[in-house]
Formats: C-alpha cells, structure tokens, sequence
C-alpha cells in the first residue's frame, strides 16, 4: 500500500475521518483536507496510482530532458535557417517547435506521462494536518458556530498514520437584527423596495456565505437600476457579536466613492448599433436609419429593423440595466447571424451613450462528419452534411438543410444473420426568430427576451433492410421560446407524417405470427396517416452550473395523435382505395429527470427516472410503431439488447441451442405502451483520459390492453413491481473533452421473462464467470454518456 516508497522516518498518511459534528456537514469539511490519503481502486488491493507514478518517476531524468530541449532548439534553429526568407514555412516550423517544447516544459514542471496518470505517496506531515484543524475552525466560525472548536489525533501504526478531527460545534449565533445604512435617498428606496429578496434573514443562523450572497445582490440590484460604475466595494457589512448571547447584529454600510463624493445614476442619452462592425468598403460611408429610438448604422442594410429591435432592451431615456444589456447580448447571439456581439458605454463629453456593435457570419455554411455508428453491437458507416443560408429573406431568418446517409449492422428479424441496413434521409427547416401570427409590435418586443421562434420544418427518412424498405415523410409547423435560461418550450401546431413500407413475404409471415400473439408491428408496416400535435418543456434546475455540485434536468413531453380525426371520420379517406390506410388516435406523456450529484474532484453519481404513457383509444387499438416505447440497449437497461425487453413478464421466443446461444431469442423488437425506467451510474477518472463507472439498470415496458394470447405483457398494480428488470455492470470510457467513446460490460441479474421463483440468476455469477450463463452478459459500444 505505498510504504515500500518510505524514508525510516517517514508514515503514510492512510485514512482522515471527522467527528462529532452534528449540524456542519462531513462532506463539506472533507474538502477543507490540505492532505489526502492515495485513492484506491475497488478489489484492487495495493495502491495502484503509486505504484505507476513510482514506474514513471524511475524513468524521470531532468538532465535528459533539459538536453532533448537543447537539441529540439538546434534542429528547428537549422530547419529555420534552411527556408530563410520563406514566412510561412517558417512559421509552420516554428508552430511544430512551440508545441514540442510545451510538451517537454510539461513534462519537466508535473512529470513525465505515468507521474501524471499516479500520484506520489501521500506521506503523514504534520504542517498540512494543523492546516487542516485551522481551515475547518475558520469554517465553523463562518458558519455561525464561533464558539466552535477542532482538535486532531493521529495513531501510528505500522509506518500507517491514522488522523482523526474532533468537531466540537456548541451553539451557532442567530442573526437577530440586520440594519443598512446609506447617505444616498434613492438607493436607500430602491433597497427598501426589495428587500424581501435579501439574503440576511432575522432568526436564521449567521452564514458568511450569505453575507458575500448580499452583496452580490445589492451590487446587481444597482446595476439594474441605473448605477453603472457602482461596484460592491463600496459595501461594508459590520457583524458584532458581544452584544447579546449567541445573537448577531448585521450592519450593512454603503459607501460613497471618494473622488465623485455620491453614486450617480446614468440614464442613456443615444442608442448607436452597428450592424457590420469590423467590415470595411474602400471609399464607402455608413447609413444611418433610426428606428425606435435607436440608430442603425451599415454599409448594406442587409438585417430587418423591426426584428433586431425586438431582441434590443436598451432605449434612449431609460436607466442603465447590467441585465438589459446581458440580456440584449444574448438574445442577439441567438440569432445565429452574428459571430461576436459587445455592448459598451461611452460617458465621455457628459454624456451616456450605447454602443452595440455586431460582426455578421458568413451567409452560407456548410458542414460534413463522417463517423461510425453502433447499433446491437455491430458498427457502420454514416455521413452526414447540413446546409445553413442565413437571413434569407432579409429578416434574420435561417434556413437549415441537413442530409445523411448510413449503413448499420443489424440482428435479422427472419434469420440468425446479421445485415447491412441502409439510412437514409433529409431535413429543411426554416427558422422565424419571432412568433409568426399577427401580433401587435409592442407584444412581439415584449416577448423577443424569450427567444420566441417560429419552426416550419419537412423531412424524409428511408429505411431498407433484407425485410423491408420503409419511407416517412413529415411535415410540421410550430413555436419555441425560452425563459431565463431554465426553461425551454416547443410547441408543434401541426405535424403530419406519411409512412409506407414494403416488405418481402418472410417478414409477413412472421408480422402476421406476431399479429396473432397480440404484437402489433403488422399495423405499423401498412401505409400510414398520422397526425399530432405536442408540447414539451426542458427545466434546467442549474443553468449556470450544468455539472456542478448539484445539478438536475427534467424533460416534459405530452402528444395528442389523430385529434383531427375525433372531429373528422377518417372513413372518407379510404373511399374507393384498395390499399389500407391506418389511422391512429392516441395520447402519449413522457417524463425524463436527471441528477448529478458529485462526490469527488474526478468522480461522481449520474441518475435517471423515465416514465412514460402512450393511450391508444383509436379503432385499430394500436400505435403508430415509432410512437412506442422501448426499453433495452446502451441508452437504457443496458444488460439488454436494444429495443428488446419486455413487454411485461412475457417470456421472448426460445432459442434453439439455449446452451450456446442463451435461452430466449431476441432478434424481435418489443414495443409498448408504459415505461418505466430508472438508471443509476458512479463515474470516476481511472488514469489519464481513461474513466470507468459502476452502473445498476432497471425498467420495462408494458401493454395497456390484456390480451389472453400475450400473458403477462399487460401493466397491473399488483404484479408490476415484480416485472422491472434489473441489468448491473461496468463500464470504461475514453474521454477525450470534445468525445466520449463509451464501452459497458452490462449483467442481467433479474430476468422478469423467466417463471417467478427464477428470476434472480444473479447467483450465476462469480469472480472466475463474469459472464453468468450464455446470453446473460452484453457488451455495449456507444459515443457520449447513457444519460
């Protein structure tokens, strides 16, 4: 465990723990460690991460390094002297040399590429234990508790030192009067006013961090109402304590800046935006336009007025606002028609005027990507092109073209063969950034802080597989808008899609074997009418924070299908067709929360709950197939195939070889109607760009309708519970910051398919059979994280 790496007189530090804290929480005083014990690996039973930095600083020599230096010097110093005259040979040249002496900087400053991926021994000081005691005191007495103590102990044993603080909390002080002061009337009214968001509450316990919280708040608050050079500086909170028993008496002062003698309030005497900021036409001068107050200036008046000034809330006549003007920033950069946007404040000559300068992007862009797709395991090719021809029709408007075309190696429905699938397919969307509907200009200024858009969109996507050849297309007309960064709504009026498949007489036959069981995937490869309307909501609980401490995502999703037809008889469209055309009622809920919670500086918790309901109430009792749901496969319960748990306790097909290939058949998809899912996954740094994490899936799908052919595959109260697979398993990832390549090794452990009594097989594994019994373990190879 490292002490093979000791001097005689030298201990490794092995563990650290807190005690008798009541209220101050452990984890937070855990951080203020100035010394940390070496990591250990799970099994693993030396200190792995020692052991390779002891490999790498064995081979660490600073003298070879310092001559590999002098020797790149010599040989890019005669490579430059060889195309002298030649500027950008040379500046290539000396590109290469730059990066290849960071890289030997780097290895001299934090060692060579094993020091960095281990950690050297963490050996017992004194000094940084005292550190310690002394930061988590200063921690209690920022949290109130300034009676507080912290004492340490350390036991030696075996060359191992043991250190354990002893929290002693006593009482904390309670703020009981809070008071401001200030020589200014109208900050002292504008803070009067708002002071039910203060920070400093009267019965709470004193908090430091509430006090630097206030002023944040207080300096915010007077931005946004005029004091533009206002800083928070100028506050100054006075805490007595010695006054009253475990009481707290908060004075906040504001003081006034010393050369002006008071804070002043600008108001804005001139809005200048200019549109072609950093563009030059030889011999040309600018226009100038104003509208609504605000003077546009361009060579070419290429933007329409009207809609910047709906994303523009700073006017002539109004107070300076930080967050008007934060808040114009961003509302212009949504625009995607400009590659930088500033905002800056003149107040030379007496006066306070606004400058908005934007450089615009280039009209078109195009972009491609080539890759390789996974699907149930086997990979193939795809590429992928869009198209952008911004402000089309010279009101800010963005037209988007996307096209792709792939192979994926697919499971046979029919066969035990694996075939190449073709993709293929193509997008055109046309973005208003407004809402399109006859709105009054002062409503549609109003709402431009909500990033309102109006989204036409058409698509078309081809499927051929050995079995089938199947084509969709959809059309679709709605709104989205955003609200203070947290929450974003789409809303699709009207979405139509047209669906037709061709399918070869094997595959028909077992639609129709299917069909009889009560499967019904036969429905879904006739030629299809759907219509729909929906919304959804995306609530960013830390917007600002994503993968902080504490962050969570929630995504909302409810859908009508074939409302139209509840007031229109759908009969009149199949009058005089020999064909059958399948139309669908429906409603379908869908519900996505996700948390991250980290518990290390590389490490930490990812969960998921999804829940889902799709209520067909139509004639044929029945969903649209790309309107189910699915449980399985690498985004899911990854013990499973893709797309193929389920439905309820209904056992799959048996294989024909259960000792080779498994006991159940999984080469057919499994469609339902209810999910219910939920993921659970601890990630943390392994070594250099290499993660790992332990992950527990479980979740299934289910019918909403019984069927006596299909036993088990129906939702009931009083079975559903027994009916949740559950997968387990481990997983490692290749983070490269821009990509995530990911491999998970997922285990079933409960199998609802099997009879009751059964279902756990668990019991199959052991530490010489990570596989369990054949078909019990699945690999699965994805990019970017489950969840």
């Amino acid at each position: 465990m490292g002490v093979r790496y000791l001097q005689d007189d030298e201990y490794l530090l092995r563990k650290q723990r807190i005690a008798g804290n009541e209220h101050v929480d452990k984890e937070i005083l855990s951080e203020l460690y100035q010394a940390h014990a070496n990591k250990k690996l799970p099994i693993i039973p030396f200190a792995m991460y020692v052991w390779i930095y002891h490999l790498g600083e064995v081979r660490y020599d600073t003298a070879k390094i310092h001559d590999k230096i002098e020797k790149i010097k010599q040989k890019y110093a005669a490579k430059k002297a060889k195309h002298a005259g030649k500027e950008k040979k040379i500046d290539r040249i000396t590109r290469n040399e730059e990066k290849k002496l960071e890289n030997k900087q780097r290895t001299l400053t934090e060692g060579n590429i094993l020091m960095r991926w281990g950690e050297p021994v963490s050996v017992y000081n004194e000094d940084l234990i005292e550190a310690t005691r002394q930061q988590m005191l200063q921690y209690l007495q920022n949290k109130g508790y300034f009676n507080g103590s912290v004492e340490y102990k350390t036991v030696i044993r075996n060359k191992r030192a043991y250190v354990t603080y002893y929290i002693e909390e006593d009482k904390p002080h309670i703020i009981d009067t809070v008071r401001f002061f200030t020589t200014n009337a109208e900050i002292r009214k504008i803070i009067e006013q708002n002071w039910h968001d203060s920070k400093l509450i009267i019965g709470e316990n004193y908090d430091q961090d509430n006090l630097v919280a206030e002023r944040e708040r207080v300096e915010k608050l007077l931005k946004n109402n005029g004091y533009y050079d206002f800083s928070r500086q100028y506050i100054v909170f006075d805490v007595i304590t010695d006054i009253r028993p475990y009481g707290v008496e908060i004075n906040m002062v504001i003081n006034d800046p010393v050369k002006r003698g008071y804070h002043k309030r600008f108001m804005i005497d001139s809005v200048n935006f200019i549109t072609d900021a950093g563009t030059e036409y030889e011999g040309a001068q600018r226009s100038y336009l104003t509208y609504n107050g605000i003077t546009y200036q361009f060579y070419n008046k290429r933007f329409s007025k009207k809609v910047l000034d709906q994303r523009v809330f700073i006017y002539p006549g109004t107070y300076y606002s930080l967050s008007k003007t934060l808040n114009t920033q961003r509302q212009l950069a949504y625009l995607d028609n400009f590659k930088f946007i500033n905002i800056n404040y003149d107040t030379t000559g007496g006066r306070f005027i606004s400058n908005i300068f934007t450089s615009p992007l280039k009209k078109y862009q195009m972009t491609n990507e080539v890759g390789l797709n996974v699907t149930q395991g086997y990979p193939g090719p795809f590429y992928h092109m869009s198209l952008k021809d911004r402000n089309v029709f010279g009101g800010l408007e963005n037209l988007e073209i996307n096209g792709f075309f792939g192979f994926e190696g697919v499971a046979s429905a029919t066969t035990a063969d694996v075939y190449s699938s073709v993709e293929a397919g193509g997008k055109l969307a046309l973005i208003f950034p407004q809402f399109v509907f006859p709105f009054s200009a002062q409503y549609k200024r109003k709402v431009g802080i909500y990033n309102p858009n109006t989204i036409v969109r058409a698509s078309f996507n081809y499927t051929q597989r050995p079995e089938y050849q199947r084509s969709n297309f959809t059309g679709a007309f709605g709104y989205s808008w955003q609200h203070e960064r947290r929450k974003a709504y789409n809303v699709t009026l009207s979405e139509v899609s047209l669906i037709n498949s061709n399918t070869d007489p094997a595959f028909d036959e077992l639609l129709k074997e299917l069909d009889s069981l009560g499967n019904p995937l036969i429905k879904s490869f006739e030629p299809s009418f759907v219509t729909a309307i929906n919304f959804s909501v995306l609530y960013n609980f830390n917007p600002n924070d994503l993968y902080g401490n504490k962050s969570s995502l929630l995504k909302l999703f409810v859908e009508s299908g074939g409302t139209i037809f509840n007031i229109i008889d759908p009969k009149g469209f199949r009058e005089n067709r020999a064909d059958t055309v399948q139309f669908f009622k429906y409603l379908k809920f869908n519900t996505d929360f996700r948390r991250h919670i980290t518990t290390g500086k590389h490490s930490g918790i990812a969960t998921r709950f999804n829940f889902g309901l799709a209520y067909p109430y139509g004639n044929n009792k029945t969903l649209p197939y790309e309107k189910f749901f699915f449980a399985g496969g690498s985004n899911s319960v990854r013990a499973w195939p893709p797309r193929r748990l389920g439905p309820g306790s209904l056992p799959p097909r048996k294989n024909q070889n259960p000792e080779q290939d498994g006991m159940f058949d999984y080469s057919v998809e499994k469609p339902g109607e209810i999910l219910l899912e939920a993921n659970a996954e601890f990630r943390s740094k392994l070594i250099g760009f290499i993660d790992w994490a332990f992950f527990v899936d479980a979740g299934n799908v289910w019918k909403f309708y019984e069927n006596p052919e299909f036993p088990g595959a129906d939702f009931r109260f009083n079975r559903f519970y027994k009916e949740i697979a559950i997968g387990m398993g481990l997983g490692i990832r290749l983070n490269f910051s821009f990509l995530v390549i990911r491999f998970d090794y997922g285990v079933k452990m409960y199998d609802p398919a099997r009879p009751e009594g059964e279902r756990w097989i668990g019991d199959n594994l052991s530490l010489t059979n990570w596989r369990g019994e054949p078909g019990q373990a699945l690999w699965n190879i994805a990019i970017g994280y489950p969840f």
